[in-house]
């Protein structure tokens, strides 16, 4: 991924200005910030969900500022998995079923698309359930990364994506989640007020001032 000069501002504040991020894949970027400070904004224009006043966002090669409707909708679904703060799961539908849904509206065949989920499940020591609402809220984060990753994308933001767990629950999911870029070659965007987790990145930096300020070394060291 990378970004180049991306403007932004709301209601009269600037969220970004001339915002500048790279990442490659592989690696993990966590950024943190103050409430209000624009993490989850930048996560929306990279997902292409907000349309920055000017800059380019790419995305496995593809500018996603510039794409429109349907072109956005199946670059996002090939390029880009999403974990957000609790889940998002589907609660009527089994895990399994839960991921294999995305693969599905992807295009993927049926067959290919629960192997593949089952797969990612199985990896991630998701048990097998009726309905999602049967899993602990570390389970139903591990099934919401498995989910993230069916399609093969080339990143993965993730949003809060511990907020919602206790303490040994977090740690679960964040070893589960930093780990994923050395398995599954991907890039990973992580946005959260812990430190703890953040420091989990191989670089950690700071939404301040509509620019991103590098935190520090962090014990994985820098990319």
């Amino acid at each position: 991924m990378s970004i180049r000069g991306l403007e932004y501002a709301v209601a009269g504040r600037t969220l970004f200005a001339s915002l500048e991020l790279d990442l490659a894949a592989g690696a993990s970027v966590a950024i943190t910030g103050s409430s209000g400070s624009g993490k989850s904004t930048l996560l929306s224009c990279v997902m292409g969900l907000v349309r920055p006043a000017s800059g380019t966002v790419h995305v496995a090669g593809t500018d996603v500022a510039a794409l429109r409707g349907a072109a956005l909708a199946r670059h996002r679904s090939a390029s880009m998995g999403m974990v957000f703060q609790f889940g998002e799961l589907l609660p009527e539908l089994s895990p399994l079923d839960n991921v294999a849904l995305a693969a599905l509206l992807a295009g993927t065949k049926r067959n290919t698309a629960y192997a593949r989920a089952q797969a990612l499940l199985t990896e991630l020591g998701v048990p097998s359930a009726d309905s999602s609402e049967e899993l602990s809220g570390g389970e139903r984060q591990r099934t919401a990364v498995a989910r993230a990753l069916v399609n093969a994308p080339a990143l993965l933001l993730a949003d809060e994506p511990t907020g919602a767990l206790d303490q040994a629950t977090r740690e679960r999911v964040a070893d589960v989640l930093f780990a994923m870029p050395d398995r599954h070659g991907c890039g990973l965007l992580v946005v959260t007020h812990d430190p703890a987790v953040a420091a989990r990145a191989d670089r950690v930096l700071a939404l301040t001032d509509g620019a991103l300020v590098p935190v520090g070394d962090t014990a994985a060291g820098s990319r």
